[in-house]
C-alpha cells in the first residue's frame, strides 16, 4: 500500500509540474502575442524623455530611435534643432534620422513635434525678423507634410491618437481676422493671417482668369495662396486678385503680397 501510495504521489506530481509548465508557456506566448500586436512608438531622442514615455505607455510599446529601426506606428520627436528643421522642411535626407522621419512620412504613419522642442524659437528677442519668419515658414512646411505640432502636456493630456486644441487652424479653419475683408493695398489692408497651412505643390493649386484677355483680377480658386503661387502671378506682370473670403494667406504669402505691393480682394 505504501508503494502504491507513493506512486499515485509521483503521479500527481508529474502531473502538476506538466500542467504548471504549460501554463507557463501558454502565458509566455499570450504575452509575446500582445507585444507583438501593440502598437510601435518610436521617440527620436538622445536624451531620455520620461514625460513622452508615460504618455505612449497606456496604448503602445516605446522605444527609442536608432539606427537599425525600420518601421513604427507613432514617430515623436521631442527636440527639433536648427539643422534638423532646415532639413526636414527641404526634404533632405543628410542623414539617417532625417531618412526615418521621411520614410514613415511617405509610410503614411503618424509623426509629432513637440512645440517646447523648436529650438530656434529660443531665439526670438536676437534673431533677425526675416531669419526667424524663414524658420517659422520651416515650420508650416512640415505642417504641410503632415507632421503634427503638439504641446507635450496635450500630448499628455491626448495621446497621440487626437488633434490637439492647436491643430485645429491646420486643418482650414480660417480665424475671425482671416475672413475678414482685404481691399485696396496689401501693404495697407492686408491681415495678419497667423496661417498654419504652407505652400501647395503647384498641381494642386490652380488659378483661374476672370478675363483672359483683359485686366481683369486673377481669380484664386483654392484655400490657400502661397508665396510661390504669388511668384508665378508677378512673372505674369499680375498686380491683382481675387480670393474666397475663407481662403488662408501663409506668413510667407503675406510678406511677398507687401513687398510687391499687390492688391487683394476677397468675395
Amino acid at each position: 500500500m505504501n508503494t502504491e501510495a507513493l506512486d499515485r504521489a509521483a503521479i500527481v506530481e508529474a502531473v502538476t509540474q506538466e500542467v504548471m509548465k504549460r501554463l507557463e508557456a501558454a502565458s509566455a506566448h499570450e504575452a509575446s502575442t500582445r507585444a507583438a500586436a501593440a502598437k510601435q512608438a518610436v521617440i527620436l531622442a538622445t536624451e531620455p524623455a520620461p514625460d513622452v514615455e508615460r504618455a505612449l505607455a497606456p496604448s503602445y510599446q516605446v522605444q527609442y530611435y536608432e539606427e537599425a529601426l525600420r518601421d513604427c506606428d507613432v514617430l515623436i520627436i521631442p527636440k527639433v534643432c536648427i539643422q534638423l528643421l532646415a532639413n526636414l522642411a527641404n526634404a533632405i535626407s543628410a542623414g539617417a534620422r532625417e531618412r526615418f522621419v521621411m520614410t514613415m512620412l511617405l509610410k503614411g504613419k503618424a509623426v509629432i513635434v513637440l512645440e517646447e522642442g523648436l529650438q530656434y524659437r529660443k531665439y526670438k528677442a536676437s534673431a533677425p525678423v526675416l531669419l526667424y519668419k524663414q524658420y517659422d515658414g520651416y515650420v508650416d512646411k512640415l505642417k504641410s507634410f503632415g507632421i503634427r505640432v503638439m504641446k507635450e502636456s496635450e500630448l499628455q493630456m491626448n495621446g497621440p491618437e487626437h488633434p490637439a486644441a492647436s491643430e485645429s487652424s491646420a486643418y482650414g479653419k480660417p480665424s475671425e481676422q482671416a475672413m475678414a475683408p482685404v481691399e485696396g493695398d496689401a501693404s495697407d489692408a492686408l491681415p495678419l493671417i497667423h496661417s498654419e497651412h504652407a505652400a501647395c505643390s503647384s498641381d494642386s493649386c490652380s488659378l483661374s482668369a476672370a478675363n483672359e484677355g483683359g485686366r481683369k483680377p486673377e481669380v484664386w480658386t483654392r484655400k490657400v495662396l502661397t508665396e510661390a503661387e504669388l511668384k508665378k502671378l508677378v512673372l505674369q506682370r499680375k498686380t491683382e486678385i481675387v480670393i474666397d473670403r475663407n481662403c488662408i494667406i501663409t506668413p510667407l504669402a503675406q510678406d511677398y503680397l507687401r513687398m510687391q505691393r499687390m492688391q487683394v480682394h476677397r468675395r
